[in-house]
Order: C-alpha cells, then sequence, then structure tokens
C-alpha cells in the first residue's frame, strides 16, 4: 500500500515543513562545527596548561559525533538503500550515547569554571565546550528530525544551516575573548637576568623593606634576582642587591604552600611554584612570567616538596569510590615543564615529603625513604625520619639529645643510599654542603666534619647552643653562618671551612632589641633576615 503523502498546503503542513527544514539544516550545520571546533581548540591549546578534564576525549567525541549525525542525516535523505538506513540507525544510536556523554562533560567544565581562569590560559576549554554544546544539538536535532526528512524543505534547510554555521563561530569566539580577558596573570613581571651570586660575607645593612604588622604570616624564599615574600595573599619578588620590586602577584585567594625549585644544577633564578585552591602555577623566578598551570583534578594537596630537578607531591581525594590505596597517589613533576613523570597510589594519606639531592626527595609513610623523581625508584633509609639534604648528600636525622645524654652518630649519606661518613658520639646541626657539615659533640665542643676525607676540624663558636633545634644555619657560597635567635646579644657568627680552626667572624643582629629574628636566608647578591613581623633587612657586602 503507497504510503499516504499529508498535506502540506495546509497551515499545520507548512508549519511542520519549516520545522523538520530548519531543524535538518540546524543539524547539520552544528554537527559540521563539532567537527571543526576541537580542531580549533587543539591549534590554540597551549602545551604548557595541564587541566583535569580530558579535552582530547572530549574533542574526539565531538568529531565522531558530528561524523554520526551528518551519516544519520544523509541515510534519511538517501531512502532507496536497506543498508544505508541500517547504517544511519548505528550512527544514531552512537551520535546519541556520545551526546549524552559530552552534556555530561560540559556539566562537569561549568562546575569548574572557577579554575579555568587559573589553569587554562588560551580558552581551550571555551571551545571545546562549545564542540559538546554542537555535538548534543547536533545529535538532539538530527535524531528528532530523522523520521521527517520526507517534509524537507532544500532552500529553508540550506538557509537555517548557514545561519547556524555563522552563529556557532560567532559565538564562540567571542566567549573566547571574554573568557581571555579574565585569565588570571601576573600583575608585575620583569625582564629575565642573570642573578648575582650567593655572598661569602655579611655586609652591612642596605635597605629594609617594611612588612605589614598586622600579618603574621609573611614568609621569605631564595629565588630569582634575590628573595620572595609570601604573605598567602600574595607574592612580591625583591632585588637581593638592592631591594628594589621585581615582580608581583595577587588576587588569586590564599596560597596553600609554595615551593622554590630548580631546573637542574646551573638554574640560579629557579622556578617558583604556588599552590592555589584550584592547582599548580608556576613562574620564572627572575621575571614572573608564568611558565606553566597545573589543575589538580579533584582532591587535596596533603604534602608538597622540590629541589633540583624533582617535584613531588601527595593527593588525597576524599571523595573516591575507593577505600584502598589509590585514595591517595604521589606524583612526580618535572619542574620545568608541569608534566607528569610519574604517578602511584600510597597507603597514607598524609606523608612527609622533603627535599632531596638533585633528582631526588625524601619521602616516609611510616618508613623514610628517598625517591627518584624520574623513575619513582626508592631507597630505604636507617632511622625514623627523613634525611635532611645538601647539594651532594644527606644527614639522617635523630632526635636532638637530652641535656647531659650523649648523642647518637652522626651518618652522612650519599644519594644512592650508602653510608660514606660517621661521626660518633655527634649531632648533626647544619644540612651537608659540597664536602663540609656542621656537628655538635656537647658542652662547647663544635666540629666542621669533612666528610669526603672523614676529617674532623674544632670549631670555636660562641653561639649559646641552648635547644639545638633553636639554632639556625644558612649556607653561604663557602661559608657557614650560625646563630641562635634566643642568644643575648644576638649575633651572627661566620665558619670559614677553609680555615675552621681559626676564630668564626662575629656580626651583630639588624633586628633591634624588641625585635626577635625571625627568619634569615642567603640569597643573590646578600644575606636578608626579617626581624620580627615588622620589616626585612638587606645586608649586602660591598665586594660581591
Amino acid at each position: 500500500m503507497a504510503e499516504e503523502s499529508p498535506p502540506t498546503n495546509s497551515r499545520p503542513g507548512r508549519v511542520r515543513r519549516v520545522v523538520v527544514s530548519v531543524g535538518v539544516g540546524a543539524a547539520i550545520a552544528a554537527a559540521m562545527a563539532a567537527f571543526i571546533a576541537p580542531i580549533a581548540m587543539w591549534a590554540v591549546r597551549s602545551p604548557h596548561d595541564f587541566m583535569s578534564k580530558p579535552l582530547t576525549r572530549m574533542g574526539v567525541a565531538a568529531i565522531v559525533t558530528g561524523v554520526c549525525v551528518l551519516v544519520l542525516v544523509a541515510s534519511r535523505l538517501v531512502r532507496r538503500y536497506p543498508s544505508v538506513q541500517r547504517m544511519g540507525v548505528a550512527a544514531g544510536c552512537v551520535a546519541v550515547g556520545l551526546g549524552g556523554w559530552s552534556a555530561w562533560n560540559v556539566f562537569g567544565l561549568y562546575k569548574s569554571r572557577d579554575a579555568l581562569a587559573f589553569v587554562d590560559s588560551t580558552g581551550a576549554t571555551v571551545i571545546a565546550a562549545a564542540a559538546m554544546l554542537a555535538a548534543v544539538a547536533a545529535a538532539t536535532l538530527g535524531v528528532a528530525t530523522a523520521a521527517f526528512t520526507r517534509y524537507l524543505s532544500s532552500r529553508t534547510a540550506l538557509c537555517a544551516c548557514l545561519v547556524v554555521a555563522v552563529a556557532i563561530p560567532a559565538l564562540t569566539y567571542r566567549s573566547v575573548r571574554h573568557y581571555r580577558a579574565g585569565v588570571w596573570r601576573p600583575q608585575l613581571t620583569a625582564a629575565a637576568t642573570t642573578p648575582a651570586a650567593i655572598p661569602d660575607a655579611i655586609g652591612p645593612v642596605r635597605y629594609r623593606i617594611p612588612l605589614d604588622p598586622n600579618d603574621h604570616t609573611a614568609d621569605i624564599y631564595a629565588a630569582g634576582n634575590g628573595f620572595i615574600i609570601d604573605t598567602r595573599k600574595g607574592l612580591t619578588a625583591y632585588d637581593g642587591s638592592t631591594g628594589a620590586k621585581r615582580w608581583h602577584i595577587g588576587d588569586y585567594g590564599t596560597s596553600g604552600r609554595l615551593l622554590v625549585v630548580r631546573r637542574d644544577r646551573d638554574d640560579a633564578s629557579g622556578i617558583v611554584v604556588v599552590f592555589l585552591y584550584y592547582g599548580l602555577i608556576a613562574f620564572d623566578g627572575s621575571s614572573g612570567e608564568v611558565l606553566w598551570r597545573r589543575q589538580y583534578g579533584g582532591g587535596e594537596v596533603t604534602a608538597a616538596t622540590g629541589s633540583v630537578d624533582a617535584l613531588g607531591m601527595a593527593v588525597f581525594t576524599a571523595d573516591s569510590t575507593s577505600d584502598g590505596p589509590d585514595r591517595t597517589r604521589l606524583h612526580s613533576l618535572d619542574p620545568a615543564t608541569g608534566e607528569l613523570r610519574w604517578s602511584r597510589p600510597i597507603s597514607c594519606s598524609n606523608p612527609t615529603l622533603s627535599p632531596g639531592t638533585p633528582g631526588q626527595f625524601g619521602f616516609s609513610c611510616a618508613k623514610p625513604s628517598i625517591v627518584d623523581a624520574h623513575t619513582g625508584n626508592t631507597i630505604d633509609v636507617p632511622g625514623n625520619y627523613t634525611p635532611r639534604a645538601g647539594p651532594d648528600a644527606y644527614v639522617i636525622e635523630q632526635q636532638p639529645p637530652e641535656d647531659g645524654a650523649p648523642a647518637d652518630a652522626t651518618r652522612v649519606m650519599d644519594p644512592a643510599g650508602k653510608i660514606i661518613d660517621e661521626v660518633p658520639g655527634a649531632y648533626p646541626v647544619s644540612v651537608p654542603h659540597n664536602g663540609f657539615l656542621l656537628v655538635y659533640g656537647g658542652g662547647s665542643t663544635w666540629v666542621l666534619r669533612d666528610y669526603h676525607h672523614h676529617r674532623s676540624t674544632p670549631v670555636l663558636i660562641r653561639t649559646n647552643p641552648g635547644r639545638l633545634q633553636d639554632l639556625e644555619t644558612v649556607w653561604l657560597r663557602n661559608s657557614l653562618l650560625i646563630t641562635n635567635p634566643y642568644d643575648h646579644p644576638r649575633r651572627f657568627e661566620l665558619v670559614d671551612p677553609n680555615r675552621p680552626g681559626g676564630s668564626p667572624r662575629i656580626i651583630e643582629s639588624p633586628c633591634a632589641h624588641d625585635k626577635y629574628l625571625a627568619d634569615i636566608q642567603s640569597v643573590a647578591g646578600a644575606v636578608v633576615a626579617q626581624c620580627s613581623s615588622s620589616d626585612m633587612v638587606g645586608m649586602v657586602p660591598e665586594h660581591r
């Protein structure tokens, strides 16, 4: 029995014809947009932005959906071949499935919209969302009109296709421009220059940088051409030699932690990695320019550390469906690029991570070890604490001895895990530094240990040891500064490893009598001290 043709001259027939024609034309245009938009997304996406959402899979899904919708529409227009009809039905089913997956991912992108301004610098996620929305629209319109293509008006469908084909790119372009205007960037940057050398002496006070007296969270870090002051709400980098401001970032909420890492042993300026609520952002230490951005992808960073050619962090996912070790993972990133080197589950949610020698970091999860940042291989460490690292070796941590009690042996370990030196009855005060280590033997006995040649030289140090964990030691280029912030009068002693038997040079503290020494760092061109929460003092030697 021949199929009865519906009347097309009635008002309902004309409306149906227009609706079907517009739907088919819009479906074709949306399918083409779903095919083309991912190509644009891949073209503009920055290799230095790492989003947690699978943009590549989203793009592939949009392309496949667009192709399936075109096949579906074509199969309904060419009705004479049953095999083509079956192919169209299969394509429609695939388009519906991928359309639902795309709609779910668009919702996921919408929920993470607050993070995108920090981790996507180009608007690639906006284009990916446009591609998936186009795929959803194409699948919906294509399936809805597939059974009614016999009412199609070619002219109306073509007009609708052209209108939608122009509207989608125009709206996407406008959305990307609006998004890029809101991308988070540093407020002030500088031209990258070679930092001055770490000084080998403490000079006179050359500058003082006032701090907000109400801000008790300011920390200083040696990085770039001098140092960085972190107030948790902003970072400001200063030149160590002059105290001049170099770069500044702010308006990012509150930072959880900050790390200064190095690309390699020759990287003097370093990389500043800031852990924000949404992810990590890495800055060049000298210029303040953004080097890379990385989204967490859910979960909370419970521990992080970095050193030369190493950046590790532990991420705990509280809403994980797994009850096993997959709830917390240890990640190793390349500090220079932000790329993931490896990732593995760990059995504790809050491990201890610490800096290591180049290419390594310390890790403790019930048992201390050092981890290769490139391969993930671990080396077990004797004792109960993660070792303290210097440029070339580790010193095994131990509990400070009680008053009158003998100290355990101080042991020095190389990066391969081999004990290369041991000093009985001594407690390590400094970190190892190019062959030398300061140890305390009780009473007034201080020893500078050459752990490569197993030689000990007594050092005449007047600093009151008090509680050993209160002592501050800072390695300058080739000398060691030691001080006790609670001593009166406050002073620094400078030990020269080339003549350890001589009397250390004594320098008065730059902090006023009513201010305590909160921190001291050797930085490019100066030694800087934080006096309470009032100011930062830069001591610059006359000859650097």
